[in-house]
Order: structure tokens, then C-alpha cells, then sequence
């Protein structure tokens, strides 16, 4: 069998967010949310990795494994502390940042909005508050002006869906609201008007620069794929996670926002009852999240982003483990499922992987293990695990093994 090869310039990277890896983010609505106790394990983010000091040896180790792109995050609550006040200094930091990716031929995907904003913002209402777009709006012109010159792609938001969900549902993200379905609502409206306006103004201050956004693609599939209540709430609970309130206030696919790439961030999926519960389905092993892990479900989502006819990058896609021999298996199934998307016509350009190393994963804090690079918190040294190697081969050749 012959090696299955990528296309010619396909990119090979990994994804982080700057709140789970750089410490020192104390003026943030998650450093907030961590001191009121909403972290389960009673981990902070900081010191996290100390990326934020340690970028630059992150950055040499993730090109001697063969990537060729990064995906980051520019934290807003650094950048802009106080509302219309910049620090420069901050700015400074990022320019060194995105400099160093460049010197080690990484290209930067830049993220403005990955689950955290300012204390400032939060306390104003935050992304349920009338006006919340126009203000994260100064803070991506400022980006944009400043660093505009480094940046690869721009990723507007972070799984929108997601953000509002764990945030206005469950409970587990900042504000810690539960079952609040207007709230959810209104922050995805909001979300999808500064989406909108974001790319305009990034086409018009960076036009060689690429923008899209990164959706989470969660898969539902009815319990009992024979009964039609489990059908139907199946349908309703995909849609409202796929789904956002458009400038009229109908629902709209959120892929199908302006953008001129579509990131796709996939990790599993649930089956669904006519009760509404979801759960892992039980022939399948799960993740230590508890998540099933099927690779075959990446095929699918990607096969399903086909007929939007845009470049896809897989922005996100991971699996959470201690058994690095787990996480070697995944990705060797997993980018079987991507290799044979693009044989079937998808037009898949990345793969980055979550995560470079081991981080502060939310919620859960350090408990769970996505990185191909573990971390020791005390010495913050970093060990390559063998999946690393292996991700550093593949990403050597541009192909899987044989």
C-alpha cells in the first residue's frame, strides 16, 4: 500500500489558546471565575506553561517536529486593560510572538477571541450587553493596525457555539450562568454581529490576509434511530448547536457566515434521546473527558463542508489522555479520516493538532492531557511524548506511513 500523501503546501500545526498556556492573565473574566471557585480540580492558570516567557523554545521545539504553522491566540484583557487604553508594551510582546513564529517559518493563525475578554468588558455585561461588538471591534482594528503585517490568517472567534453554551447553559465558563436560554441566544447574536463586522474591517485593513472562524462541529445521532421523537429532538438539539441568530433574527448556519476559510474544531459526539439527554454512545471507547472517539466522525464533517465550496482548516481536533500510546493510535486514525476527506474532493489545506503541550484545560484544569509535549509545572520543563514524534514525521513527509 503506498504512502497516503497530502497536497503540496498542506499545513501541519498545532493550536493553543493564551489564557491555558501563558500565565500571569490576571485581568481577564476567567481569572475571575477561577478565584470564585469554578475551576473542579482548584488549579489556576497560572503559571500554566509560561509561554508567555517561554515562546520562543515552544516555538524551536514545534519546528524541529516539521510544523509548519501555529495557531495562537492575542489575549484582548493584555492588550486593552482599561476600555480605549492600549498598552504598548503588550502590543511589543505580541509583535515578538508572532516574529518568532515567522523566524522559525510557522505561519501564525491568529485568534482574537478564544473564551476570554477583559474584566472592564465583563463587568459592562459582556457579550449580552447592547454594544459588546463595537467594543471588541477597537481592540481587532488595533490588532490589526499594529501586527496585521505578521499574521498568516485571522481567526475571528472561537467556537461561538460553544462559548455561549458552556457559559449560559451548563454553568461551567464565565458568568456560570445555567439554563439560560435568552442569555445564550443574545450572546450569539452578538457574536455573529461582531463576526460580521470583524471580517469586513480586517479584509479592509489586511486584504492579503485570509479570515474565517472556528466552529465546533458536536455530532448528534438519535438513541433509537427508529422512534421519531428521538429523531426529532436530535434535529433540534444539532441545529441549535450549529446554528446562530443572523442580522434578522433567524437562525443561520454559523459556516455560512462571511468568511473566506472555514475551521472546523471536532472532538466527538452524543447520542440523543426524546428526553433531550445526551450521552457517549456505549460501543464506543471514550476519551478521559468521557467523550466517544470515533476518527471516522472527522471524514463526515468535513464531507458535509464540501458543498460551501471554501478552503477547510481542522482548527482544533485532539484527544484527551494520560496513555500516550492512545493518542498515537488517534492520530494515525484520525488523519487516515482527513487524508481520505481529500481524496474525496474536500478541500482541505491544515491540520492543527490540540494541543502543542500539555495546559490549563478550563473547567477541568490540568486534569486533562491533550498535548504532544508534556509539561513539568514545577520546572516547566518539556517532554516530547512519542506522539509528538510521530506527528513530527508525518508532518516531515507530508503523508502517513504506509
Amino acid at each position: 500500500m503506498p504512502a497516503r500523501r497530502f497536497p503540496p503546501g498542506f499545513l501541519w500545526g498545532c493550536a493553543t489558546a493564551a489564557h491555558q498556556v501563558e500565565g500571569g492573565n490576571h485581568n481577564c473574566d476567567w481569572w475571575e471565575f477561577e478565584r470564585w471557585g469554578g475551576i473542579r480540580t482548584g488549579d489556576s492558570a497560572d503559571p500554566a506553561c509560561d509561554h508567555y516567557h517561554h515562546f520562543r523554545e515552544d516555538f524551536q521545539l514545534l519546528r524541529g517536529l516539521h510544523n509548519n504553522a501555529h495557531r495562537l491566540s492575542v489575549e484582548w484583557s493584555r492588550v486593552e486593560p482599561a476600555p480605549g487604553e492600549f498598552d504598548a508594551a503588550e502590543i511589543e510582546h505580541y509583535r515578538q510572538v508572532l516574529a518568532a513564529l515567522r523566524d522559525c517559518a510557522l505561519a501564525p493563525m491568529v485568534t482574537l477571541h478564544h473564551f476570554t475578554s477583559p474584566l472592564w468588558f465583563t463587568r459592562r455585561g459582556g457579550w449580552t450587553a447592547p454594544g459588546a461588538a463595537e467594543a471588541w471591534l477597537a481592540f481587532v482594528r488595533r490588532v490589526a493596525e499594529e501586527l496585521g503585517e505578521l499574521v498568516g490568517f485571522w481567526c475571528t472567534l472561537n467556537e461561538p457555539n460553544i462559548y455561549a453554551y458552556q457559559g449560559w447553559i451548563t454553568g461551567e465558563f464565565p458568568p456560570g450562568r445555567r439554563a439560560d436560554v435568552a442569555g445564550m441566544y443574545r450572546v450569539l447574536r452578538h457574536l455573529y454581529e461582531a463576526h460580521d463586522r470583524a471580517y469586513r474591517e480586517l479584509r479592509r485593513l489586511t486584504p492579503a490576509v485570509p479570515v474565517g472562524i472556528a466552529q465546533n462541529k458536536w455530532l448528534l445521532f438519535p438513541l433509537r434511530w427508529w422512534n421519531p421523537v428521538d429523531r426529532a429532538v436530535t434535529g433540534i438539539s444539532q441545529a441549535a448547536l450549529d446554528r446562530w441568530p443572523g442580522a434578522r433574527g433567524r437562525l443561520e448556519p454559523v459556516v455560512e457566515a462571511p468568511s473566506d476559510y472555514l475551521g472546523l474544531n471536532h472532538y466527538s459526539g452524543s447520542v440523543v434521546s426524546g428526553r433531550g439527554r445526551h450521552q457517549p454512545p456505549d460501543w464506543l471507547p471514550v476519551s478521559d473527558f468521557g467523550w466517544a472517539v470515533q476518527p471516522l466522525w472527522m471524514r463526515r464533517c468535513l464531507e458535509e463542508l464540501a458543498p460551501l465550496g471554501k478552503p477547510v482548516y481542522v482548527t482544533e481536533s485532539g484527544i484527551a489522555t494520560r496513555d500516550d500510546t492512545r493518542r498515537v493510535q488517534f492520530l494515525e486514525d484520525v488523519l487516515g479520516q482527513v487524508w481520505q476527506a481529500i481524496e474525496n474532493g474536500v478541500d482541505v489545506r491544515g491540520y492543527f493538532h490540540w494541543t502543542s503541550m500539555d495546559n490549563f484545560e478550563w473547567a477541568r484544569g490540568y486534569s486533562m492531557r491533550f498535548g504532544l509535549i508534556g509539561v513539568d509545572r514545577a520546572s516547566q520543563e518539556r517532554t516530547l511524548k512519542p506522539s509528538a514524534e510521530l506527528y513530527g514525521r508525518i508532518a516531515a513527509a507530508n503523508a502517513l506511513p504506509a
